[in-house]
């Protein structure tokens, strides 16, 4: 075991070097441990060490910075767990207690206390202890802002600033204040040349993402830096060569429409002349037709000339024809070959004006950015650590630094290679790394006052090998800086205490293969010009050193028997003759044998085949699926496994280091249904809504929404009551009462990965709560969850559930670094992104210093490409470097020759694994990797091959049976909701007693007797009347509209007004409905004037109403009120006998309410008229009384009508002194507005006597014990 833990020299600056697996965060628990009780120190101990920190320090003194946050919480409770393990064994009463067999650096510790001390030793570690709430130990990014906030008059800050976590929104209104700083001023055809760049400023935002997280980089254009500055002479030239190449297209097209039959014809002529290799596929019949179709329509003007690619090969500089054949002669040709030229010349100053512009774009919106946030008080992650760094160099920054070095003397920096330079300034600056400790020169001249007798320790710790995070910023050469300043002071964790000594071996094999046997050594540090057996620590500033196991006790077995630690299984083409893979057959391929493999072992399992083995007790545990890890690159890898696995019946989850939960499906519905509850008018957006996976709706539901009026009115309602419980109660009640609505957590639950699904949407419900507390209104919270959608953060990871851990976990090798797995399979190791400018914008370094190359092509930046390419590559060596050390036992990889596209030659060398087995030569085919690959296999055992070929294997869960026991009986009363309820609740069907239940979706039963109660009519309708008017909800919805737009205007003044009118009908142009205008146009005037009354029967009168409202809504308390009682009182008054569908239990107990379409007073009387737009038959005989009661019955339409008085009723009783139901009531009246020439006038109208309406008002208040006598029974009759 090391001994570095108890003699690492607590002073000045100090770089621990800690391979994977090496006890990193138990080294700095123990550091931490020897800094509590000045350790170290002669008076410490009877021995004379002098190796520590002279005072003894407590934990607000200690400095431990971290990545990311979560890993500060982690590493606090490690090192107050070993705090108390400390202070407990200082509190033995003797040194003979075992300790030194329980943990022998603790005991050392210990021992080099006199036992006198150790009382007090133990008093001090358990005030520690106590005290790390207090803890100094963050990440970066929080000790920034705090010493910004502590040293507010030193730093130059403000002692108040908010840290604004995505600077999205505030970045989008930077580029749009340079838009219109740059674009707006300029004349037409320059800005026309600005938009030919970047089509809008959301366009220009995205090409500066990458530039804006780098500002420390450089940005260059073909290698030479770019000055940010005035770009209009550029620009001027550019919008010039574009209008030159217009004119040009210009001429050619006009030279073709004067001659195209003839050129056409010398075409067909020249066809077999032409070079087969510019006009790939002219002898092709189809093929030579539709080029000259492209012809035809780019003459026509419909498609652009850069577009029309074979138009472009006539041009005559570059229409090839065979040797002995002529090119021919027409102005035609001359005019494509003049735009060509111009083409070429537009292109070229378009790619040296692109980059021109971004650099100043950069420029002015960093700046921008810089003093909006400031003038705000608002501060971004970076501007933590750019105000920090900026406050230590500038004037106060001596004193800035002393005050910092004096309240934490010592500062251990964790995960120090993924630093980045800005970062390293800080501690630089206020440690001086390299800077001789005081005990080694206290009689230094420092530049700071007082400070020679002051000791200070700066501990950097981390693994070079493991800096992965160069898209973050993370900088390995930072590091190498930081390594070279600290030389003589460095120090190593070499032992492996995570793996089997067998994993360990394996990996020792491939790096130092590679270290040996390559000129740049194992991750390409090395000088080449030394030959590789001569190379020194000196020559390498990143080599492999050999990295010692402490081994485990059990034995991983599958297949029956012990396995090897590294498995390469090769996967190979059989139809190709080298077995080479390009990446869509390779990512196939090795899926499906992986996840053949796994689903073997887990059948194994079953029989004690695959497990773990310990020999000392004679023990085997089951493998399980949870110890299996399959290590991925990205999403489309992962997706690529999820799938495999799930064809084998085998479940996994994914954890991605960017795994935002607005990447989600679930993050994508909720987007969906915010925009309907927003808008539920919208057929569309509602349909979107009802339509999303995560809601679940099956099929037939959805289209009998399509179809069913009612059903379809039921589901805007719904959303109409989102809108208004998320607009006076919030966003977080409306989505819940949704997910209560549509059953979705007990579906969700019901299926696989349920339980992920369900915690992603509640993650999302709070997040938008949280997140609309601070937006104003309901769009602008629309709108942010669009752009999180769009590009998702790292600021609302998917939160983890304990159940993740039984299954598979696909998780990239970025969120793999610093964990373990007992079995690891990297099925995709053998895959590379070269850089060609279409994945990101190439970095790399010059003199250290970053460099952003903006030239789109290789091509025109070959040397600043290639190093982006290199340091690519030795990123990618250092990520499978921690890949290949997750796991305990064994690594399985998927290994293939690789080729991109059909070629024949594979490009494996490009490749990280490539280059470690051949160092850049190439590996044409399969047998050369096979060669590499043994010889590592014959110098290590742990390491081997296994054909890449399994038959498909399904996964079959052992089950085991365990008899049930009968269920419990509640011991509680049964707590009744209180919940606001409407007519579309007591449509619902079985549910009991749910918080709202006005959204359950009628069953199938339900919908069958529907069917069964209103047969369809299959005749045509006659063209011009309203029977033909288009059916279903959009229709239905714009009918409803239509006579709400009347009423809001004056029934009587639409009639008056034909402008008026003629507005309104060309709603229907606007939806394509043109040809029913006239029938709707007479289908409103009828409305208007005819009395709402079965033919010679006395009614209301629209156009002559002078007092009515339209959609005016209600609610009315409920009380314990059910359903059953409610449906037995309305069957016994309404239509008795009759038979309808039964409403499903309920108990109504808080609010009722509801919309009523029309309340209108006529002759003294108050009426409820409510629209129907129901389609009954092909014409007006389908509209008589029995046929509108069956559709009144069948849709529960009475029941809604009892509602609707009900509400009436209580409204009249409270604001009317003289109320009385008989006399001020006219009744209600369904008006079926298709029906509206049919002799009932599309009308039925009821009047329920009032002993119904007061006996069902008792029931609404919960008294349903007695039902009263029924004194009258009504029958379908006029109201007048």
């Amino acid at each position: 075991m090391s001994q570095l833990p108890l003699t690492l020299p607590l002073r000045g600056s100090q770089l621990i070097e800690a391979s994977a697996g090496t006890g990193k965060t138990f080294t700095i628990a123990l550091l931490y441990v020897r800094l509590v009780l000045g350790h170290g120190q002669p008076d410490s101990a009877a021995s004379a060490l002098d190796n520590g920190f002279p005072p003894p320090l407590v934990p607000p003194d200690i400095l431990v910075v971290t990545f990311p946050e979560a890993a500060s919480q982690e590493l606090r409770d490690r090192i107050r767990a070993r705090l108390v393990q400390a202070a407990e064994a200082f509190r033995a009463t003797s040194p003979d207690d075992g300790l030194d067999q329980r943990d022998p650096l603790l005991a050392a510790l210990r021992d080099d206390f006199v036992q006198d001390a150790w009382a007090s030793c133990a008093r001090r570690l358990t005030l520690a202890a106590e005290w790390m709430d207090d803890a100094a130990i963050s990440t970066i990014h929080s000790w920034c802002q705090r010493m910004l906030k502590e040293h507010a008059f030193d730093s130059g800050k403000l002692f108040r600033q908010e840290l604004i976590k995505d600077l999205t929104e505030v970045t989008r209104e930077a580029v749009t204040d340079y838009w219109r700083t740059r674009v707006y001023p300029l004349s037409e055809p320059l800005a026309a040349a600005m938009v030919s760049l970047f089509d809008s400023p959301q366009v220009l935002q995205e090409k500066l993402r990458n530039l804006l997280q780098r500002e420390d980089a450089t940005l260059v254009f073909c290698g030479q830096p770019l000055e940010a500055g005035d770009f209009s002479d550029m620009l001027a030239r550019f919008s010039q060569s574009r209008e030159a190449a217009r004119q040009h297209e210009a001429e050619a097209r006009q030279a073709y429409r004067g001659d195209a039959e003839q050129i056409h014809e010398t075409l067909r002529k020249l066809r077999e002349a032409m070079n087969g290799t510019v006009f790939r596929g002219v002898k092709d019949d189809d093929t030579f037709e539709g080029w000259l179709a492209e012809l035809t329509q780019w003459g026509r003007g419909n498609i652009p000339l850069d577009q029309a690619k074979f138009v472009q090969k006539l041009a005559s500089g570059r229409f090839k024809v065979k040797k002995g054949a002529e090119v021919p002669e027409h102005a035609f040709f001359d005019a494509l070959e003049a735009w060509r030229l111009s083409h070429e010349d537009n292109d070229t100053l378009q790619r040296e004006l692109l980059p021109q512009v971004l650099a100043d774009a950069q420029d002015w919106v960093s700046r921008r950015l810089a003093e909006q946030l400031a003038a705000n008080a608002q501060m971004g992650f970076n501007d933590m650590i750019r105000g920090l760094s900026e406050a230590l160099t500038g004037d106060g920054g001596d004193g800035l630094a002393r005050r910092i070095r004096e309240q934490f003397p010592v500062a251990m920096i964790d995960e120090f290679q993924d630093t980045d330079p800005a970062q390293y300034r800080i501690f630089e600056r206020i440690y001086r790394v390299g800077a001789p400790a005081a005990s080694e020169a206290a009689s230094d001249a420092l530049d700071l006052q007082d400070d020679a007798h002051r000791p200070t320790a700066l501990i950097l710790i981390g693994d070079p090998k493991q800096a992965i995070y160069g898209f973050r910023g993370g900088d390995i050469y930072t590091y190498l800086s930081a390594r070279q300043a600290t030389l003589g002071h460095h120090h190593s964790l070499d032992t492996n205490f995570r793996s089997s000594d067998a994993a360990v071996a394996a990996v020792n094999q491939l790096f130092l293969h590679a270290e040996k046997t390559h000129e740049r050594g194992a991750f390409r540090f090395a000088d080449p010009a030394l030959p590789a057996g001569q190379k020194k620590n000196e020559s390498n500033p990143l080599p492999f050193h050999k990295v010692g196991a402490n081994g485990r006790k059990e034995i991983l077995h599958l297949d029956g028997q012990p396995t090897r630690a590294l498995v390469g299984w090769l996967l190979e083409n059989a139809e190709d003759d080298g077995g080479c893979l390009n990446k869509d057959a390779y990512l196939r391929v090795a899926s499906r044998h992986c996840a053949n493999r796994i689903a073997g072992w887990l059948n194994q399992a079953g029989e004690n085949g695959a497990g773990f083995a310990t020999s000392e007790k004679g023990e085997f545990t089951p493998l399980k699926a949870g110890d299996i890890a399959i290590l991925v690159r990205d999403r489309k890898e992962a997706g690529a496994i999820r799938d495999a696995l799930s064809e084998r019946g085998l479940t996994s989850v994914y954890l991605s280091d960017r795994d935002s939960v607005f990447g989600t499906a679930e993050a994508r519905d909720l987007l969906r249904w915010l925009k309907a509850m927003a808008n539920p008018e919208s057929v569309s957006t509602l349909r979107t809504a009802l339509a999303t996976a995560t809601l679940g709706l099956p099929l037939a539901e959805l289209d009998r929404l399509q179809r069913d009026e009612a059903a379809w009115e039921q589901a805007q309602e719904q959303f109409i009551g989102y809108r208004q419980r998320w607009q006076h109660r919030g966003i977080l009640p409306a989505l819940r009462q949704l997910l209560h609505d549509y059953r979705i957590p007990a579906r969700l639950l019901d299926s696989d990965l349920g339980q992920r699904r369900l915690t992603n949407l509640l993650h999302l419900a709070e997040w938008a709560q949280q997140a609309s507390d601070t937006l104003d209104g309901d769009h602008a919270l629309i709108r942010l969850l669009a752009e999180h959608v769009q590009e998702p953060g790292y600021d609302e990871q998917i939160l983890r559930l304990e159940s993740d851990a039984d299954l598979i976990q696909v998780v990239t090798i970025f969120k793999s670094k610093g964990l373990e797995y007992p079995v690891v399979c990297l099925p995709f190791l053998c895959t590379y992104k070269e850089v060609t400018g279409k994945f990101g914008t190439p970095l790399y370094h010059q003199d250290d210093q970053p460099m952003l190359e903006l030239a789109p092509k290789k091509e025109m930046a070959k040397e600043g490409f290639e190093l982006a390419d290199d340091e690519r590559l030795s990123e990618e060596v250092r990520l499978i470097y921690v890949a290949l050390t997750r796991a305990r036992h064994a690594t399985f990889v998927g290994l293939a020759p690789l080729k991109v596209g059909n070629s024949k030659t594979a490009t494996l060398h490009k490749s990280a694994l490539g280059y470690l087995l051949a160092g850049g030569e190439s590996l044409p085919d399969l047998a050369g990797l096979r060669e590499k690959w043994q010889q590592l296999s014959d110098d290590c055992d742990a390491i081997t091959l296994e054909p890449g070929e399994s038959a498909l294997s399904r996964y079959q869960p052992v089950t085991t049976e365990t008899p049930g026991k009968s269920a419990r009986r509640p011991g509680h009363r049964a707590f009744t909701p209180w919940w606001i309820a409407s007519y579309s609740a007591l449509q619902q069907k079985g549910a009991a007693a749910p918080e709202t239940p006005e959204a359950e979706i009628l069953g199938e039963e339900h919908a069958e007797t529907r069917q069964a109660a209103t047969p369809r009519d299959t005749r045509a309708p006659a063209a011009e009347t309203l029977h033909a008017f288009p059916r279903g909800p959009g229709p239905g919805t714009f009918l409803h509209g239509i006579l709400e737009a009347l009423a809001n205007h004056g029934f009587a003044g639409v009639l008056e007004d034909e402008a008026l009118l003629a507005r309104m009908l060309q709603r229907c142009r606007r939806r394509g409905w043109e040809a029913h205008v006239p029938a709707l146009g007479e289908g409103i005037k009828r409305w208007l004037t005819i009395p709402l009354a079965p033919e010679g029967q006395k009614g209301p009168v629209l156009a002559k109403l002078e007092r009515y409202r339209a959609e005016p809504d209600f609610w009315f308390a409920t009380a314990g009120a059910i359903t059953p009682a409610m449906d037995k009182l309305t069957r016994e008054y309404l239509f008795p006998g009759e038979p309808r569908p039964k409403l499903g239990y309920q108990q109504l107990n808080g609010l009722l309410k509801g919309f009523i379409d029309l309340l209108a007073e006529h002759e003294g009387k108050v009426y409820v008229i409510d629209w129907k737009s129901n389609w009954l038959g092909a014409d007006d005989d389908a509209y008589q009384e029995t046929a509108m009661q069956a559709a009144m019955l069948d849709k529960r339409y009475d029941m809604q009508l009892a509602l609707y008085l009900v509400a009436l009723h209580r409204h009249l009783r409270q604001t009317l002194p003289d109320y009385d139901y008989d006399r001020h009531v006219g009744g209600a009246m369904l008006v079926f507005l298709r029906g509206i020439g049919a002799p009932s006038r599309g009308v039925a109208p009821i009047k329920p006597p009032k002993a119904f309406v007061e006996a069902m008002d008792r029931c609404l208040a919960g008294h349903y014990d007695t039902t009263p006598e029924r004194d009258t029974q009504l029958t379908m009759e006029g109201t007048a």
